[in-house]
């Protein structure tokens, strides 16, 4: 997903406060281009106990447990609750920097107000109904070498 450039632009359309953030909702590009709303999903293993991460601050899952939407969210706090939810399974840490980031995202909408459907219509209906709604502008790989 990130070497599709498929988060680029992406917008955090549910920022729920003390719990997630999450993004992967694809907005039509400017120049025309259509969003790619699935993906093959990623063939990640069923959690092994005592061996998988865990629902912590700074973890990152897919939405609904399902890789193909193209949906992630990370957990500002531990949510021990959602360990117990069928299909969730963390895939990834975030580092103190990139948590500094995500607690810093606008987070005074509330859930509902249509954040998703202006997300599918493009940055101007965005801009418009929700101008604080914060946004990731270009997604990369950061190796270790």
């Amino acid at each position: 997903m990130i070497k599709s450039e498929h988060f680029n632009g992406c917008y955090l359309f549910r920022v729920v406060k003390g719990f997630i953030v999450q993004w992967g909702i694809e907005s039509p590009h400017s120049y025309g281009q259509k969003a790619k709303v699935k993906f093959d999903k990623v063939g990640i293993d069923p959690p092994v106990a005592g061996q998988s991460l865990l629902n912590v601050a700074g973890s990152l899952n897919f939405a609904g447990g399902n890789s193909g939407t193209g949906q992630v969210y990370v957990n500002i706090n531990n949510n021990p609750h959602l360990d117990k939810e069928a299909g969730s399974l963390p895939f990834a840490m975030l580092d103190g920097k990139s948590m500094e980031i995500i607690k810093s995202v606008f987070d005074g909408y509330s859930a509902g107000m249509g954040q998703v459907k202006a997300v599918k219509q493009g940055s101007e209906e965005v801009k418009r109904l929700f101008p604080k709604m914060s946004r990731i502008e270009k997604c990369w790989i950061v190796t270790d070498d």
